[in-house]
């Protein structure tokens, strides 16, 4: 409702410059990443902020090994989610880097799956 009434999607928190995105993974609140990625025009807006710490949507689904199948599922279906996988925070690490080191074994397979299916076109 928000949204359709003109609430902005790319503000952002002063403390982290995390993106509404940014929080509704953190939350794994499933409806609300379903939301934010309804709309066909913002999604590879949303896949490419990132916060101060140069974190991702897929960098921060990446780092939260609870993260639901189907945010997963959103976030790599979206345009633009190629290139954002591939994006590096301000560490240098990539999102399966940043799901290696979280001990995120579903990101891993998640992210290895998706890497190859791009791979193969």
């Amino acid at each position: 409702m928000l949204i359709r009434r003109g609430a902005r999607f790319d503000c952002r928190d002063s403390l982290l410059s995390e993106t509404p995105l940014h929080k509704a993974i953190r939350a794994n609140a499933i409806d609300n990443v379903a939301a934010l990625m309804a709309f066909p025009a913002q999604r590879s807006n949303h896949l490419r902020a990132a916060d101060v710490a140069g974190n991702t949507a897929l960098h921060k689904a990446a780092a939260l090994p609870g993260t639901d199948l189907a945010i997963w599922n959103m976030l790599l279906g979206a345009d633009g989610a190629a290139a954002a996988a591939k994006t590096t925070n301000v560490d240098g690490a990539t999102v399966l880097q940043v799901a290696q080191r979280a001990k995120n074994s579903v990101g891993q397979t998640v992210l290895r799956a998706f890497d190859a299916q791009i791979s193969s076109f």
